[in-house]
């Protein structure tokens, strides 16, 4: 578990606890339920198996993303120590009602300047599926690069897709 205190503004990122756990599942399905796409909801037991990983581990991170004192958001990833520090990001979830708002743009790029200004780390990956065009171009417009694909990553429904891989560096 990597604990992180981060504050922006009304907004404050700060690491899940287990007892957030249940609202963060209900929180999740409501916003999944907003988006036709999703067939299956996410199990409280799924998302305790998720917490648990984060939580033994001492290099990842899951985050909770609060204005005041409602959930607007999660953010799941990990550092990798290597030759080169990196930073992954391998699931962000925003509220539906406040996408297309710079809020999640701001929240990724502070969460990048906290992971840079305090362990100097400047590159950051993330994955997604190449099908999934609103996710992509989130993260393009956020200064992330194509830089590999990974083919059949994903098994979605019985259907292969591939994984995007996507690089940027700090911002300076």
């Amino acid at each position: 578990m990597f604990d992180i205190n981060i504050k922006i503004d009304d907004i404050s990122i700060s690491s899940i606890e287990k007892e957030d756990i249940i609202y963060i599942q209900k929180w999740i399905n409501n916003q999944q339920a907003l988006n036709i796409n999703i067939e299956n909801p996410l199990g409280l037991k799924e998302l305790y198996q998720r917490f648990l990983e984060y939580y033994v581990s001492e290099s990842e991170f899951f985050l909770k993303l609060n204005r005041g004192e409602n959930l607007i958001g999660v953010l799941k990833g990990r550092l990798e120590f290597k030759n080169n520090n990196e930073v992954w990001f391998w699931y962000y979830l925003i509220d539906h009602e406040f996408r297309g708002k710079g809020i999640g743009s701001n929240i990724v790029k502070e969460v990048m300047n906290y992971f840079s200004n305090n362990f100097g780390i400047y590159n950051f990956y993330t994955g997604v599926p190449a099908k999934d065009d609103d996710i992509k171009r989130f993260w393009l417009n956020n200064n992330f690069n194509l830089i590999r694909v990974s083919k059949n990553f994903f098994n979605i429904n019985g259907e292969e897709i591939d994984m995007h891989i996507l690089k940027a560096k700090a911002y300076m």
